[in-house]
């Protein structure tokens, strides 16, 4: 039986395309992130159906399809470019396309297609407590700590939120770059407000993407990921800064990855569904005129 999001059929006209992406080749701790799909999608039907914040459904408003859950090649260039082929099929049928990891790299893939239709390099914001600005890990330039830097290559320019470790070297290399800016978790806590007007300022009048790893949250608030962090971003803070940025600029595309399910604790995959559910209600609410003004 094919998994849905909220367990509902496919729209026959959807403006949300579900991209599961159950891509684990490169990690190199906890494994697991290839089950994040499965999981985000089996536990989406028990979150309620109606916004409370926008007072709407999005399922009726804007309406989702989910691709099916294909195994990957192993080989990391063939499964990059079936996750990219999945997302130049949604845009070409006019779906905003989120894609479910599975690893950070699948980030890559999901920014080529976009770089290809739009004509011109992507801002990108990035939600996660890892930089991902090796330029080579474990003998391989193609993996989940690089990827932030294969896509600075291919033209983007990041905003990197809630970083609260890294290596010599991608400090450095981000001291250095005009493509990136690396905004620690503990900046935001100290003003949520000052990073919500940079994100304003980044965003305005512009299209950019999101990438969401899982462990920009709190382990406290997210255990179930591959690389925990003391001290990370809790609901508000994100919702926040996803409202921001959704409103202000214009979306084209998201992923959530680095999920890990663990046994018997459904709280990660379920805080992802949550966050793919705020974030349609939020594309429908601004479809209809919504406004950042407006949502405060």
């Amino acid at each position: 039986m094919k998994l849905t999001f909220l367990g509902l059929p496919d729209a026959e006209e959807a403006g949300v395309a579900l991209i599961p992406a159950p891509l684990e080749l490169t990690t190199c701790w906890k494994k697991g992130t290839w089950e994040g799909p499965f999981e985000i999608l089996k536990v989406s039907p028990h979150l309620e159906f109606f916004d409370e914040e926008f007072l709407l459904e999005p399922y009726k408003e804007i309406g989702f399809f989910t691709y099916p859950v294909e195994e990957l090649p192993y080989d990391i260039q063939d499964a990059l470019k079936l996750i990219s082929s999945r997302v130049e099929d949604a845009l070409k049928k006019g779906m905003f396309p989120i894609t479910l990891g599975g690893e950070h790299t699948v980030s890559l893939a999901c920014v080529k297609p976009l770089v290809k239709t739009y004509g011109r390099p992507l801002k990108v914001i990035h939600l996660d407590a890892h930089p991902d600005l090796r330029d080579e890990y474990l003998g391989t330039k193609v993996n989940h700590a690089t990827v932030m830097k294969r896509i600075i290559e291919e033209g983007g320019n990041i905003l990197s939120i809630g970083i609260r470790t890294m290596s010599k070297e991608e400090y450095l290399f981000a001291r250095e770059s005009s493509k990136v800016r690396l905004i620690p978790a503990r900046e935001v806590k100290k003003d949520l407000e000052e990073l919500l007007a940079e994100i304003k300022s980044f965003v305005e009048g512009d299209c950019f993407y999101l990438s969401l790893d899982m462990d920009v949250f709190d382990p406290s608030l997210c255990p179930g990921v591959g690389t925990p962090e003391p001290g990370g971003l809790f609901w508000e803070e994100v919702w926040e800064i996803l409202k921001t940025a959704f409103l202000c600029g214009t979306p084209v595309g998201m992923d959530i990855v680095e999920t890990m399910p663990l046994p018997s604790h459904h709280i990660t995959e379920y805080i992802a569904a949550r966050l793919i559910f705020k974030v349609s209600a939020l594309l429908a609410w601004k479809n209809k005129g919504g406004s950042l003004e407006k949502a405060n």
